[in-house]
């Protein structure tokens, strides 16, 4: 009751008004209907699992379509989830084949719920483009190249997160073609601090494998699984969970609202941050991704990818989030688990208006 009392009191200077049961649109494109907030179990959720933080309202406020006598009304999305098919990623790395992903009992085993996707935070924060806290995302993973003009400062350009304590999972634009690459950083808070209380742990590369099927032109199959030289000893980094089992193996987490992770550029070529940011971002529908991007020819936007972002802009993963993590937490039994949907492809700009990020979903199946 506290919280639909917060969203009251957030939203008493608007003056916005529709008619109860009018037709609106969601932030993820969706088509909705406008009613009482106390009967949009989404919105209602939202409420329920981040609680009535500033963040909150802010995304609450992109909703709000009118006054039902003294409840606010919101944009309530009325289409579900709709099914895709299984995941399959086709790694052709000998210890990490594609069963992995299809069955993870057989050949190497992917850890589950509770040996993945936990933090020490203990709860969820929404938030948008903040610093992220110490601890909250402890599978995530800085990639860093070598630097020519300082070599002992590696140039931290890309992202990933640990799957097992062996392997990390990125984009395959990060690796391909990019002998450069030869370390990693797990356990990181702040890249260039040791005041932040973090203990990462810095790690060589055995090998890298490309998707076989990855198009450097288009993107397409834009994942890569990267091998460590031997399993990591830092307590403090746990893998992340993915999405292997029903009913996360087919969702299309459309209208859902993930969080994404990394050190990226603030702002479309601007300067990285230094400390771990992180953002909640709508999943939008392939369709609307595909008409935002419909003049860019070398674009495919399909089932291997899921679209996520604000079409008035605003927040987004940007330069140097490449490979991150798409993430969707998930409570059960008072325990929240945190699995990663997506990988950080690509995207017009940063936060660009009209644009969403493309990210290579994780539970695509070919055929």
């Amino acid at each position: 009751m506290f919280k639909i009392a917060f969203f009251v009191f957030a939203f008493v200077l608007l003056g916005v008004n529709a008619q109860d049961g009018s037709t609106c649109r969601t932030p993820s494109q969706l088509e909705g209907v406008c009613i009482s907030i106390k009967f949009c179990n989404e919105y209602l959720e939202i409420l329920s699992k981040y609680g009535a933080s500033p963040s909150v309202s802010d995304l609450l406020r992109q909703v709000h379509c009118g006054w039902k006598g003294n409840d606010p009304m919101v944009c309530c999305p009325q289409l579900r989830s709709k099914p895709v098919t299984p995941a399959k990623v086709e790694t052709t790395t000998s210890a990490l084949t594609e069963r992995t992903f299809i069955q993870p009992n057989q050949y190497y085993s992917l850890p589950r719920p509770p040996l993945c996707g936990y933090n020490i935070i203990g709860k969820n924060r929404v938030v948008n483009g903040v610093p992220a806290l110490l601890g909250e995302f402890p599978w995530i993973v800085a990639l860093g190249y070598r630097n020519s003009k300082n070599p002992n400062q590696p140039k931290w350009l890309c992202g990933g997160s640990m799957i097992t304590d062996t392997h990390i999972i990125t984009a395959g634009h990060c690796v391909h073609n990019r002998p450069d690459l030869y370390l990693a950083r797990i356990g990181e808070l702040d890249l260039y601090s040791d005041d932040d209380g973090a203990q990462p742990s810095t790690v060589t590369l055995l090998k890298v494998k490309v998707h076989e099927h990855y198009n450097p032109t288009s993107y397409t199959n834009d994942i890569a699984i990267i091998t460590l030289a031997q399993p990591h000893n830092n307590p403090t980094v746990h893998p992340v969970c993915l999405p292997v089992d029903e009913p996360l193996r087919s969702n299309d987490f459309v209208g859902g609202f993930p969080f994404v992770a990394g050190w990226g550029a603030i702002y479309f070529n601007g300067p990285s941050s230094s400390n771990l940011q992180t953002a909640i971002i709508p999943v939008v529908k392939n369709e609307e991704c595909s008409r935002a991007f419909i003049n860019f020819r070398t674009t495919t936007i399909d089932q291997r990818v899921l679209c996520a972002g604000y079409f008035d802009g605003g927040k987004d993963a940007c330069q140097g989030d490449s490979g991150g993590p798409l993430m969707i937490s998930k409570l059960k039994n008072k325990t929240i688990t945190f699995y990663q949907i997506g990988v950080v492809s690509y995207g017009f700009r940063c936060a660009e208006q009209g644009f969403p990020g493309v990210y290579t979903r994780l539970n695509y199946k070919n055929g």
